[in-house]
C-alpha cells in the first residue's frame, strides 16, 4: 500500500474547507513546538513552522509543494551554519543526503510520494543523520497505522496483503522486486497525507528517541 501521496491517480479525500486543513496542520505542528519548548526550542521551532505549512498543504491538496521543501531545506542549512558554522552545515548536509538516499529507495518501491521524500530531507537537515533511524521508525509506524485504519474502514485489508504477498513471492523466486499497483480508486491507491506522519514522527523522536 502506498503510505504517502499517490504517484499517479486520484489523491486522497480533500476536506471540505480550508479551516479543516489549517486545524490539522496547527494540531500537528503545535505538538512539535510543544515538545520542543522544553527539549530544544531554538532548533525545532523551525521544524514546527515547516510542518505546519506542509501538513496544511498535504491535507488540503494531497501534495507538499516544491517551493516549500526547497525553501525549508535552504533555511535549515543556513540556520545550521549560523548556529554551528561549517561543522553545523556539514551535519545538515549529511542528514539531508542520507534522507535522500533512504527516501528515494522508499519512493522506488511505492511507499513514499516524491514530495514526501523531499520533506524528509528537510527533517534530515534539521535533525541530523544520527536521529534519522528513529525518525524513520516513528514516521513509518504512524504511516502504517494510518494506512491500516484506512484499509480496515474500506474493507480492503486482505486485498492489500495479497498484493504484497505476491510481490514477496516474486522477490524470493527471481531476486527482483515487482510492486503490484493497487486498483484505481481503492484506499491503497489513494494514500494518506504523510506530512502528518512526519509531524508525529518528529514529536515521538524528540520525546522518546530511537526505540533501540
Amino acid at each position: 500500500m502506498l503510505i504517502g501521496r499517490p504517484q499517479t491517480g486520484s489523491p486522497h479525500v480533500v476536506p471540505d474547507s480550508l479551516w479543516e486543513s489549517v486545524s490539522v496542520a496547527l494540531l500537528v505542528s503545535g505538538s512539535v513546538l510543544a515538545v520542543a519548548w522544553w527539549v530544544r526550542l531554538p532548533l525545532l521551532a523551525g521544524a514546527a513552522v515547516y510542518l505546519f505549512f506542509a501538513v496544511e498543504s498535504d491535507v488540503r491538496t494531497a501534495r507538499i509543494p516544491n517551493w516549500l521543501n526547497l525553501g525549508a531545506l535552504l533555511g535549515a542549512m543556513g540556520g545550521a551554519y549560523l548556529v554551528a558554522g561549517p561543522a553545523g552545515f556539514a551535519t545538515a548536509m549529511l542528514g539531508a543526503g542520507i534522507a535522500f538516499v533512504l527516501s528515494f529507495a522508499l519512493f522506488a518501491i511505492g511507499v513514499f510520494g516524491a514530495g514526501d521524500g523531499k520533506g524528509v530531507m528537510v527533517l534530515g537537515a534539521m535533525f541530523g543523520a544520527a536521529e534519522l533511524p528513529g525518525l524513520y521508525f516513528w514516521m513509518l509506524l504512524a504511516g502504517g497505522l494510518m494506512a491500516l485504519v484506512r484499509l480496515l474502514r474500506r474493507g480492503e485489508t486482505m486485498a492489500c496483503l495479497r498484493r504484497w504477498f505476491t510481490s514477496l513471492r516474486i522477490l524470493l523466486a527471481t531476486l527482483s522486486f515487482v510492486h503490484e499497483k493497487p486498483p484505481s480508486g481503492s484506499a491503497a491507491a489513494g494514500g494518506i497525507p504523510f506530512a502528518i506522519c512526519m509531524g508525529i514522527g518528529s514529536s515521538a523522536q524528540m520525546l522518546w528517541g530511537s526505540p533501540w
